[in-house]
């Protein structure tokens, strides 16, 4: 259905794609109408009821055609952008969820994604940097003369699950290779194991994602100078 409905996309021969920054080359029109969920149309094409109506063939009807392929979810913002994952996807504190199966809609609700918790440390923020200087503060206690030794000063990325709490710390290894990385992931344990300790009594505020649990993942980037001090290189 896709390879068929590009190749409609210039059935007048023309390229009418309206922006270069949108991957596909194009927007759709969608409307919900008696509990139904329709594509009714493609922005800035004329013979947009042509292109639907050849590839859809036996599900055009009256200028639409029911989404009977979507079987998920769409949030509509209710308040103003919580998160924003750097792309495409962006979550609200407040939305309303509409369930749908076969584009019918089975569900629909408010939803609110932020949760603040009493003396937990916010991350509304968008500067990333609260967070991770947070992160550094705590592991510059530790004896990093003896870690040094161990090569504990690294890239580490820091996990905070949907309960506001650092749920993983993972090392990023300085290479591509499988086997190579593995080693270097294992070398690191006992420092992976004392971090996860050390940033275990960390509460954060509760995010959620259109509604849904949400793991948020932050870099930390250390680094053991000849001077016998602990610097912080997250970028």
């Amino acid at each position: 259905m896709q390879k068929e409905f590009c190749k409609n996309l210039n059935i007048d021969g023309s390229d009418s794609r309206l922006s270069f920054n949108l991957w596909r080359g194009y927007q759709a029109y969608w409307q919900i109408i008696d509990k139904q969920l329709y594509l009714v149309g493609i922005k800035g094409y004329a013979n947009s009821n042509e292109i639907l109506k050849r590839t859809f063939p036996n599900h055009y009807y009256n200028g639409k055609v029911l989404a009977y392929w979507f079987s998920s979810y769409l949030a509509l913002a209710k308040d103003k952008m919580l998160k924003w994952d750097g792309v495409f996807s962006r979550t609200y504190f407040k939305e309303e969820i509409f369930n749908f199966k076969n584009g019918n809609l089975v569900g629909k609700r408010i939803v609110n994604n932020y949760i603040p918790v009493k003396n937990g440390i916010s991350r509304l923020d968008s500067n990333r940097k609260h967070i991770t200087d947070t992160l550094f503060k705590l592991v510059k206690k530790f004896n990093w003369k003896k870690l040094s030794d161990c090569g504990c000063d690294d890239k580490y990325l820091i996990s905070i699950n949907e309960k506001g709490k650092v749920s993983n710390v993972e090392l990023m290894p300085n290479t591509n290779n499988k086997d190579t990385a593995q080693i270097e992931i294992d070398d690191h344990k006992k420092c992976i194991e004392k971090f996860k300790r050390k940033f275990k009594k960390l509460q954060f505020d509760i995010i959620r994602w259109h509604g849904q649990p949400y793991v948020e993942k932050y870099y930390l980037e250390l680094f053991y100078n000849v001077e016998g001090k602990l610097e912080n290189w997250t970028r």
